[in-house]
């Protein structure tokens, strides 16, 4: 009668896809690179929020550098992983840092890009990171993830479809966004952290 009572929660009523529950565990381990990346992002918006006077190439080297800490974020937790089941999700993690490192890399490195040039670049990484985030989402069955992903893609159509406000104002949102990417990673953090901390967690627990 217990057994009828209690029965076993499979798997995919945790998360979906065979390997979930192995893939989430995984990633717990890195769960302090989702809450520093979440940081650095809040940082960044609070920068250009707090001080719109350093000029537009002060902001855009803000930009660049936080554009670089994300993509090492993601590169490092990429390097870390090493389940087996995990692969593809490490491919995503590839892509999400390599795409953030070479947006960082324009906007740093050659600063005789037109606006426009800038705008295209900036719209281009929170498009293909917001499409490599939403995958991994898929993989880790992570609604947070899927959200930032979600986020991402819709500032990237914006400022492609809009591009009418002017660098300046497109900077703006991008502090705006930065803002809420940053508390949702944050939050992703601090609930991987929950679970890193208990290897066997109760029913529904192991959701991110």
């Amino acid at each position: 009668m217990s057994d009828q009572a209690k029965p076993p929660t499979p798997d995919s009523m945790l998360l979906t896809g065979r390997f979930g529950m192995q893939l989430v565990k995984q990633t717990a381990g890195s769960w302090w690179v989702f809450m520093l990346r979440g940081m650095a992002a809040i940082i960044f918006g609070l920068l250009i929020f707090l001080f719109p006077g350093l000029g537009l190439v002060f902001i855009l080297a803000f930009l660049g550098a936080w554009m670089l800490f994300d993509g090492m974020g993601s590169i490092f937790q990429a390097v870390k992983g090493g389940h087996p089941t995990g692969e593809r999700s490490r491919t995503w993690l590839w892509i999400d840092g390599i795409i953030s490192l070479l947006a960082a890399a324009v906007i740093l490195l050659a600063p005789g890009v037109s606006a426009i040039g800038l705008l295209i670049v900036t719209a281009a990484w929170f498009l293909l990171s917001g499409g490599a985030r939403l995958m991994l989402a898929f993989r880790l069955s992570s609604v947070l993830l899927g959200l930032l992903g979600a986020l991402n893609i819709m500032i990237g159509a914006w400022m492609l479809l809009r591009p009418g406000p002017g660098l300046l104002a497109v900077i703006w949102m991008v502090a705006l966004e930065a803002i809420v990417m940053g508390a949702i990673m944050v939050t992703l953090g601090w609930r991987l952290k929950h679970i890193h901390q208990n290897p066997q967690p109760e029913a529904g627990q192991t959701r991110i």
